[in-house]
């Protein structure tokens, strides 16, 4: 089968609106290549909206309905599909975070990944785990390692990450020792020449950043993505590139307020005792 065919349309409101693409294609008899000439794009677009690969714009919606007469069917699925919540986030964000030229984060809770060391986010996992939501603490804890790496270390041509980290997310969460190492890995990665991590002071609150994470990605091509969540698998993927773009004016507005890349690693110092 393909993967427009085993797409499920009742698992979200996006793989709805893929489906329904392709149905109303076949009952009108049309080709992709037709469809694609309503929509502007061509043949391999339109599989991969059918797919669920890509996701239908504004504009694009609008002309299906328009041209399919379907009473603003497109438009209404999309309108409610960007405000919901994605099941299927954790796959996307994990490719968006691997294929992305850019990367811009803001966390506020915790140190993010990238840049966990393996006893910090055993830690983490080890909470999940008591919770029920981690099957296996040490597989967990490979699989963000090497996930880690996939990000921070690409090959040929690693990613350039912009990371913005609250002063509140370091606080402990392991004994002195694993902070003290977590302090001085935070350290060394924000030494990467394509890395740029700086703290946002305790000082700085009330921000914009302080209720909630989010990443935003600058994918091949130029094309714009962004994801914001909690750690309670609730999360919404923004394809939309203007809603997108608007996610990195939240980040520079909070990375106005956060210290300088040595002013943080002179703090990082100090919380890890060198000072």
């Amino acid at each position: 089968m393909t993967a427009a065919e085993n797409l499920d349309p009742d698992e979200s409101l996006w793989n709805a609106i893929a489906f329904h693409l392709r149905y109303e294609r076949q009952k009108r008899g049309m080709s992709q290549t037709e469809v694609g000439a309503v929509i502007g794009v061509n043949k391999h677009g339109v599989s991969n909206a059918e797919a669920g690969r890509n996701k239908l714009t504004r504009i694009q919606a609008d002309r299906l309905d328009k041209a399919w007469d379907t009473g603003g069917l497109f438009v209404r699925l999309r309108r409610f599909a960007r405000l919901s919540h994605n099941p299927d986030w954790p796959a996307l964000v994990d490719r968006y975070q691997r294929e992305a030229d850019q990367l811009k984060l803001s966390h506020n809770n915790y140190v993010p990944i990238p840049f966990q060391t393996e006893d910090y986010a055993r830690g983490l996992l080890s909470a999940g785990h008591a919770a029920g939501l981690v099957a296996d603490v040490e597989s967990a804890v490979a699989r963000r390692m090497a996930h880690q790496a996939a990000i921070l270390d690409r090959r040929p041509r690693p990613p350039l990450i912009w990371a913005l980290v609250d002063e509140a997310a370091l606080r402990p969460m392991g004994d002195a020792a694993v902070m003290k190492a977590q302090f001085e890995h935070l350290m060394e990665c924000s030494r990467l020449p394509h890395v740029s991590l700086r703290v946002i002071p305790l000082s700085a609150a009330p921000h914009l950043g302080i209720d909630g994470w989010f990443w935003f990605f600058e994918l091949p091509g130029r094309r714009l993505a962004a994801f914001v969540g909690t750690t309670l698998d609730v999360g919404r993927v923004i394809d939309e590139q203007a809603e997108a773009a608007s996610v990195c004016v939240r980040f520079d507005r909070i990375a106005a307020q956060a210290l300088n890349e040595q002013q943080t690693r002179d703090l990082l110092a100090r919380m890890a005792g060198h000072s």
